[in-house]
């Protein structure tokens, strides 16, 4: 006869090594799901990190870039357009007069001739795979079998087929130098200038959705404006024209335009610029009028715009004929009641596009961390140093004289301080 004390025992015994199983099995799930986590969360780290050197690595080569082209736009050439020195003959050929989607024009040619040279600056060197590599940090870098980053794969264009940036309410203008070539090379007369703005985008690269525009040719007051929702900016555009050779006010004057571009839901799509002139007396009592449908010489025009439809939100073609053989034409650019971006195209009398020359060159490139990748393409300013050709002030002065500038102005009159 047995005890029933004793079945009881070995059922006890068998419920605990069972319930030991379950929890030595959670806790191994709890475990590899730790490991799993700081695994995941390592790798995930240690990926950003590699991303963020890789972008690094290609900002380094957008900043080497800029000094590629400051070099060579600084170098003299000879009659026939080929660079004087020696290094410079070698490289600016690669790194000016491209377009970015030029056959024949390799992401490796620009590096490819630093290579060949012993320019300041740069340690370049092959990649093992028949291209090359910059390296960061100088000659004490060894991006072999290491996490060191550099950057690989140069393109620079100087001739783009657009203009873009960011026109600030708060006085202050963007210059666009007008200097087009046709695919060719050639400098061609202009016949449409297209600018775009209020770009449809969230973000720091665009203006949010636009709001459908308002009818009208008046500008209202600030808080009106911007109380009635997201109204793109309204845009004065100022075509200026100075002459190659025998420069003179009056040329200077018959050649320059300006009009105030006012969104609305209906209106134009196209000016003819040149017909908005300002009045002008010379020294001998000639007077060059403003076009008679503006009397005041400051013309605003309500021009059609499709509020959030689209890339950008307002477009108008600038009409004419521009000589850019005789004169140097600049494009001047502000706006008003908010910011904006805007993006600027040219065309030929074909409807042919144009790219603009060195203006604002574009620079493509790749960093490389480890085997992480980034790839960086950027829009470089119009500046390519310090002279005074390559910068365009706010307002300018020409006098033969001393310039003094001590004014009181009252409601009805005013005091001039100035001794002369």
């Amino acid at each position: 006869m047995i005890r029933p004390s004793t079945h009881h025992r070995s059922e006890s015994g068998q419920a605990s090594m069972v319930t030991v199983a379950m929890f030595m099995m959670l806790f191994a799930v709890v475990a590899v799901s730790f490991t799993y986590i700081v695994v995941t969360t390592t790798r995930q780290a240690t990926n950003e990190t590699l991303q963020s050197t890789a972008k690094s690595a290609a900002e380094s080569g957008v900043e080497d870039a800029k000094r590629l082209l400051v070099y060579c736009y600084g170098q003299s050439r000879d009659a026939s357009g080929d660079y004087v020195n020696a290094t410079a003959r070698a490289v600016c050929p690669q790194v000016i007069g491209h377009k970015l989607d030029d056959s024949g024009y390799d992401c490796q040619d620009v590096l490819g001739a630093v290579a060949s040279v012993d320019l300041s600056g740069f340690v370049v060197e092959e990649d093992g795979e028949g291209g090359y590599r910059a390296k960061i940090g100088g000659d004490n870098s060894d991006a072999q079998g290491s996490n060191v980053e550099y950057y690989q794969c140069l393109k620079i264009a100087t001739k783009t087929l657009n203009y873009e940036s960011v026109a600030n309410a708060n006085d202050s203008s963007v210059i666009v130098p007008l200097q087009l070539v046709n695919a060719a090379g050639d400098v061609v007369n202009v016949s449409r200038i297209d600018i775009s703005w209020h770009r449809n985008a969230v973000g720091e690269a665009g203006d949010q959705p636009a709001s459908n525009p308002r009818e009208g040719s008046s500008l209202p007051s600030a808080s009106v404006w911007n109380g009635a929702g997201n109204l793109p900016a309204v845009l004065r555009a100022e075509l200026a024209g100075a002459p190659k050779s025998n420069v003179s006010v009056a040329s200077l004057v018959s050649n320059d335009a300006a009009v105030t571009l006012r969104p609305s839901t209906s209106g134009s799509t196209s000016v003819a610029i040149m017909n908005y002139k300002p009045a002008y007396n010379d020294a001998n009592g000639s007077n060059d009028t403003p076009n008679s449908q503006y009397p005041s010489g400051v013309p605003i025009l309500p021009v059609r715009c499709n509020g959030n439809t689209g890339n950008y939100s307002c477009k108008v073609s600038l009409t004419g004929s521009f000589n850019l053989n005789s004169y140097d034409y600049y494009l001047r650019i502000n706006a008003i009641y908010k910011n904006t971006h805007f993006s600027i195209m040219a065309y030929d009398a074909s409807g042919n596009a144009l790219y603009f020359d060195g203006v604002q060159p574009v620079v493509d490139v790749t960093g490389k961390s480890a085997d992480s990748f980034t790839r960086v393409q950027a829009h470089l300013e119009p500046t390519y140093s310090n002279d005074d050709t390559n910068w365009w002030p706010e307002y300018a002065i020409d006098t033969d004289g001393k310039v003094c500038k001590d004014i009181d102005v009252f409601y009805d009159n005013g005091e001039d301080n100035c001794s002369y």
